[in-house]
């Protein structure tokens, strides 16, 4: 945890992934904002001085690319694109302390100081590559700068750097009649250089840097200590002009990657709110602050956070990240987010076509019932989610609270009761706070709405066991306690809620005159005027949602299975294999040429792991390889199988091996 202050306020500057400027803002972003801004908001009703940062991810080649689709200027595109953006996070009361852009002048100033630390620090190199130059545009064209032929599947208007078609990924020079996307014409190969930054040499404080166990979760510690063992490949930070983002200090037509210059997002528009509102960049940034940065991120960015940033920070004397808090993908009614099967839903969508009025809220609500402090997918499922609010705010909560506040305007002049509350009530009440407060810390809120629903679920048989509406007539004093206790507790509810549903605690705030902070749950009403009873939650109708997903396509049967037999599996001759030697294709950063001995068969493979494995960490190895795979022809290199590899989320790739030592052409069944 930060370290306190002299008031015993801590202090968090606390991030969500930066949104690429080029698309829409969609649930999954939304996921990620709910997550971050729950953290923010319960940090806030603490007390504690807790800063919530982001803007717009404005550089890089797809951000050209649409603005030249679209007849306007880059500038222009990610104007607009930041204007949207914010509306539609508003819309799901996201509370950023300031949303800026990483097209400022700001992170220009802060891109170059980083750069040049490493520079200073000896990490950075300069590399000489063959790229494709357009000569009539005289320019180098980047990946998605290149139309060509699929080299696998023959697809025509592919991508320099994969296949849309059949899904395969290659070399910009393995495309078959490659062309430049802007004029048309044929490439020429020329030679450009490079900067990178040497990774390997911060191996040692990557190690420890990890190894603080609020870094990050377990597993995904597990896999960026996998990633350090295997070796840390030299990161590319350079592109060539014309290019939208910074020029790199010292060069001539160098720019710097956007990967460089989007976390430092993150400590521009800190400076940004600095400058705004009186404050110090280093009192949040600075090495010594104790202010605790925690950064909230999706599975597949996990490499550039835990890796490529505190190198960064590091050598330029920033604050590191204190925690790294990964979540997993959304999917939607079981499926992946698919624009083809009708499954990727934007946030304007939602807010468009789901007419309930409390629908934003309601989405806030069942993203905190499934998020954890881990990388498990969510799964949006729309009969779960009427399930959940309905269950959980509006026959439990919603049902406690109408019941409490109309008996009292009705018996009691609209007034809470002056008698003492249940003290029974009160004391489960204090010790849940202190769980809920543990649950919100370790970012649980799963957790916190099963233990709110407890508490709802308390006062709906305390309220039903004590039958009140009898004591008014036997017991006017006891049936006076009875709702004393019950709107106390409606008021611990919503004060537990508030992060998660603040426009429903915000309700019951005006009904009580009040505005809440972490220690109103206490049990503290009494002779109190109420304000006008209103409903607390409106039940959520099949309805309601059904135009949200009137286009999503049903799978067929067989598609959804996607299964194979038992003879089709056996079709596939997998063979343990020995590596004897392994070099870099040239001309390829891909690719790298194998020579194999399966038994006493010896063949030649060409695999595309370069990028993920040296030559000399393959020699020697055990692998797992496909022999009857037809050969196939890469960069004039016949391959004569495939090897095998698992690849996580972030793209990064793990060779398949056996546990232990295993016969050379040993069978896989």
């Amino acid at each position: 945890m930060s370290p306190e202050g002299p008031s015993g306020v801590k202090k968090f500057l606390v991030t969500s992934a930066l949104p690429y400027a080029n698309n829409d803002i969609h649930l999954g972003h939304l996921l990620e904002a709910v997550q971050t801004d729950v953290f923010v908001r319960y940090q806030k009703l603490r007390g504690n001085k807790a800063v919530y940062i982001c803007a717009d991810d404005t550089h890089g080649t797809p951000i050209e690319l649409s603005a030249l689709k679209k007849g306007i200027s880059p500038e222009q595109l990610v104007n607009e694109a930041r204007q949207g953006h914010l509306r539609d996070y508003a819309g799901f009361n996201i509370s950023f302390d300031i949303f800026y852009t990483t097209n400022s002048e700001e992170n220009r100033h802060y891109a170059e100081l980083i750069y040049e630390n490493l520079k200073k620090n000896g990490l950075i190199v300069e590399r000489e590559l063959d790229q494709f130059y357009c000569e009539k545009d005289k320019r180098f064209l980047p990946d998605r700068f290149i139309m060509g032929t699929c080299p696998r599947c023959k697809a025509h208007d592919q991508y320099g750097d994969v296949c849309e078609v059949c899904g395969a990924t290659y070399e910009p020079t393995e495309l078959c009649e490659p062309r430049c996307y802007i004029c048309g014409e044929k490439p020429v190969l020329k030679k450009s250089k490079h900067l990178y930054v040497q990774l390997g040499k911060c191996e040692e404080f990557l190690r420890d840097f990890i190894s603080n166990k609020d870094v990050l979760q377990e597993d995904m510690r597990n896999f960026v200590k996998s990633w350090i063992d295997d070796g840390l490949r030299e990161w590319c930070i350079s592109r060539d002009g014309p290019y939208f983002g910074f020029k790199i200090p010292g060069t001539q037509d160098k720019y710097f990657y956007v990967w460089l210059d989007a976390p430092v997002g993150y400590v521009s528009s800190t400076e940004k709110w600095c400058k705004d509102n009186g404050q110090r960049l280093e009192d949040y940034w600075g090495a010594g602050s104790g202010t605790e940065i925690v950064h909230f991120i999706g599975k597949d960015i996990v490499y550039f956070h835990a890796l490529f940033w505190p190198v960064m920070l590091k050598n330029a004397g920033f604050n590191l990240p204190s925690r790294i808090q990964v979540h997993g993908f959304l999917n939607i009614q079981g499926e992946k987010m698919s624009k083809s099967r009708g499954t990727f839903i934007l946030a304007r969508e939602y807010l468009d076509k789901v007419k309930h009025p409390q629908a934003p809220e309601y989405l806030r609500f069942y993203f905190g019932s499934k998020l954890m402090p881990n990388t498990a997918d969510i799964d949006l499922n729309t009969d779960e989610l009427i399930s959940r609010i309905n269950t959980t705010l509006a026959n439990n909560i919603g049902n406690l609270h109408h019941r409490t506040f109309v008996f009292c305007d009705r018996y009691f002049e609209k007034k809470i009761p002056d008698v003492q509350w249940d003290e029974a009530v009160a004391t489960i009440v204090n010790e849940a706070a202190i769980e809920i407060a543990g649950y919100y810390e370790r970012c649980e809120f799963k957790s916190v709405v099963e233990k709110v629903h407890a508490l709802g679920s308390l006062g709906n048989k305390y309220y039903q066991d004590s039958q009140p509406w009898t004591l008014i007539k036997t017991s006017p004093e006891k049936a006076a306690e009875v709702m004393v206790t019950c709107v106390n507790l409606i008021k611990a509810i919503a004060v537990f809620l508030k992060p998660i549903t603040p426009e429903m605690s915000s309700r019951v705030e005006r009904q009580l005159e009040a505005v809440f902070s972490w220690k109103d749950y206490e049990f503290s009403l009494r002779n109190k005027l109420l304000g006008p009873t209103e409903k607390l939650v409106k039940p959520l109708e099949t309805d309601d949602l059904a135009p949200l997903l009137a286009t999503v396509v049903k799978k067929e049967p067989q598609a959804e299975t996607g299964l194979i037999d038992i003879d089709q599996f056996k079709n596939v001759d997998l063979r343990v294999a020995v590596v004897n030697s392994a070099e870099r294709v040239e001309k390829s950063s891909k690719l790298l040429r194998l020579q194999v001995e399966i038994g006493k068969e010896k063949r030649q493979i060409i695999a595309g792991i370069a990028a993920h494995y040296t030559p000399e960490q393959l020699v020697g190895r055990q692998v797992v390889v496909i022999a009857n795979l037809k050969p196939a022809t890469l960069f004039g290199l016949k391959s004569e199988g495939m090897l095998l590899a698992a690849k996580n989320a972030d793209g990064s790739l793990i060779i398949l091996q056996p546990e232990k030592q295993a016969v050379s052409g040993a069978k896989i069944s």
